[in-house]
């Protein structure tokens, strides 16, 4: 996450008037939740590989299981690498080697995530409820879940089928540009030490400039508690002179809201970075362009960033949520222009690009208190996000508010009082989804600035609105999907002088990454995206894109650009639930790139990892790996 681009934060400062109005019936739980929506739907891969666990089993489906006594539940857990991944002469030689080579999830660690055991009544809506929490542990690509006849009337056994991924591997991840390696991420790690589900993993980060090496560890559960913790600590040494040029790293522990019935729970974070922040285009240093001027300087500037956060959340209900979060943090940012100027002319460029593109160092301490209320319906869809595998989507309402006073009694920079207001709702379409979004942040309290030579006050002095709008569309014809896609970021108010970012990677793919800076944005884009295709276990599908995108210094000065182009999708459920994706794009016109002065080039490319957008969401990033939420987005523009 880099500092100075508008980020989404886990817990989002908000209007706490509001948040005590909904304490009406927080008592009490609600009635349960309806099953999620088209909840039995499966690819055909999924029903593969049902009728294969039922036949060797010797089970029977249930197509009515609810409210029938759970006599017995059956763990299955699927060998990472199964004959129909490589069958025939392929297949004989492999199976023994590569499983052996790493470990197995154990069917303690799935059974301790069970909902529904022996001697409960079946209902389908826990079933839903646990089907989400294990797609959450990373070792595992495929979750089932099926429940079978009895023998004795009334009664009904659950099988539990889960595959996991490759633990013992070297994940990867690449941008790859016209101008050359953009990025490359290299991360060898054990996913699933002693079949334990914790994480032990190294990084290596390649950019034009920098290396990163880091190391990191998960424990989604300490014993059988629900407390995890997260750990990682990462060193960036700069390329040329081969010396250390910054650290950062994070520690969060914490016990999730792990399903609708759990109360309470509680994490604490610990973030720190101390590092130069440097914008690439093209696979090449940025530079910012002084428009009085005309002399440019690198587009780099040093963080210094320390986060310090304490949550404690509070649950009520359970078909509609009602969470009241009380948190206090310490957060301090400074940022630093890491060169000097040989020249007065080269002196107020930096000036020029300080006053326009680095974002203004602050300290923010207080308590912060959000309430949040959602609807738990979902709505169950497969060739959304990750082709093949089941997704479950929050539908219905969903709305955040909070407040967070700042004092500089407590040692703020200044004065003031966050608030900030979300709303979505989502609705399905057959087996598409509409999905619509508001989200505001105010900042309350008088500072004085000086603009051309004027000293303003403000007593607004950070505000912005994002409406965003996603379409899925039913599928059409059994081929495929259209997927639309239009977010517009409008800062009325920056005093910190946050910016976004887009072009390449998403949103605006065939021009260079990163091309576009500026305080404002606007994004819509189109997808005909296939049905896939499955080889061996691999699902292919292919995209058409068109994007539309700028961002600019105002509103007014807003001219999206326009690209269109075409783009592969696969997924490896033995990998990972995360599509690899190759996209190729014609910009429909070639402006002049400011930081080179050269028209940009008539074709671009990306290969990278994820959709180039998928399902925005206002939900706050859960702290902890094991959090029971939709996992959610940043709906933001290029952030």
């Amino acid at each position: 996450m880099v500092a100075g681009v508008r980020r989404w934060p886990r817990w989002i400062p908000a209007a706490a008037g509001a948040a005590l109005l909904v304490t009406v019936a927080v008592g009490a739980h609600g009635q349960a939740p309806p099953p999620a929506q088209r909840g039995e739907v499966h690819s055909a891969y999924e029903k593969e590989t049902i009728a294969m666990v039922l036949a060797s089993l010797g089970e029977t489906e249930d197509e009515h299981p609810e409210g029938k006594l759970v006599e017995h539940v059956e763990i299955v857990p699927l060998d990472v690498f199964e004959e129909r991944d490589a069958p025939g002469l392929l297949w004989k030689p492999l199976p023994g080697i590569l499983d052996s080579l790493h470990a197995k999830t154990r069917p303690s660690v799935v059974r301790r995530e069970i909902l529904v055991n022996e001697g409960d009544g079946y209902r389908q809506v826990r079933v839903d409820e646990m089907i989400r929490n294990l797609r959450q542990l990373s070792p595992l690509s495929l979750v089932l879940v099926v429940a079978t006849k009895s023998r004795e009337t009334g009664r009904v056994r659950v099988v539990v089928i889960t595959k996991d991924v490759w633990s013992l591997r070297l994940a990867w991840g690449i941008v790859g540009t016209p101008g050359g390696l953009e990025q490359l991420v290299l991360q060898p790690s054990e996913l699933n030490l002693a079949g334990t589900h914790q994480t032990i993993d190294g990084t290596f980060i390649y950019e034009p400039l920098a290396l990163t090496y880091g190391l990191g560890y998960v424990v989604p559960r300490i014993a059988s508690s629900r407390v995890a913790v997260v750990a990682n600590a990462n060193v960036m040494v700069n390329r040329e002179s081969g010396s250390p040029e910054g650290t950062y790293g994070s520690l969060v522990a914490g016990e999730p809201l792990f399903s609708g019935e759990t109360p309470w729970a509680w994490d604490a974070t610990t973030e720190w970075q101390d590092a130069i922040y440097r914008r690439y285009e093209n696979a090449q240093l940025a530079n910012y362009v002084d428009p009085a001027t005309g002399l440019a300087v690198p587009f780099e500037y040093r963080i210094r960033e320390f986060e310090e956060i304490l949550e404690l959340r509070r649950a009520f209900g359970w078909d509609t949520r009602h969470e009241f979060t009380l948190a206090g943090s310490i957060v301090r940012d400074v940022y630093q222009i890491p060169y000097s100027t040989p020249s007065l002319q080269a002196m107020q460029t930096v000036q020029s690009f300080v006053a326009n593109d680095v974002p203004v160092s602050d300290t923010a301490v207080g308590p912060t208190l959000q309430y949040e209320t959602y609807t738990k319906r979902y709505a169950r869809l497969i060739d959304f996000d990750t082709l093949a595998l089941q997704e479950d989507y929050r539908l219905g309402h969903d709305v955040l508010l909070a407040v967070g006073p700042r004092s500089t009694a407590l040692g703020s920079t200044r004065n003031y009082v966050a608030l900030a207001a979300s709303a979505q709702y989502t609705v399905a379409i057959r087996d598409g989804l509409f999905r619509a979004s508001i989200s505001s942040i105010t900042d309350i309290g008088r500072v004085s600035e000086r603009t051309n030579g004027v000293l303003q006050s403000h007593e607004i002095p950070d505000a912005y609105v994002l409406p965003v709008t996603h379409l899925v569309t039913p599928t059409i014809a059994g081929l495929g999907r259209i997927v639309l896609d239009a977010r517009f970021d409008y800062r009325w108010r920056n005093y910190l002088n946050k910016l976004d970012i887009v072009g390449g990677n998403m949103f605006l793919r065939g021009f260079p990454t990163n091309f576009l800076v500026g305080a404002d944005s606007v994004s819509y884009s189109l997808e005909l995206r296939s049905r896939p295709v499955e080889i061996l276990s691999c699902q292919l599908a292919g995209v058409v894109f068109f994007d539309a995108a700028d961002a600019a210094p105002t509103v007014s000065t807003l001219r999206p650009l326009q690209s269109t182009g075409i783009g592969v999708r696969a997924l490896f459920p033995w990998l990972d639930r995360v599509v690899f994706r190759a996209d190729l794009g014609v910009p429909l016109v070639r402006p002049i790139d400011p930081s080179t002065g050269r028209v940009v080039a008539p074709i671009g490319y990306i290969i990278s990892f994820g959709q180039a957008f998928d399902m925005p969401s206002i939900a706050p990033t859960p702290a902890l790996p094991t959090e029971q939420v939709e996992v959610p987005t940043d709906p933001g523009s290029g952030s």
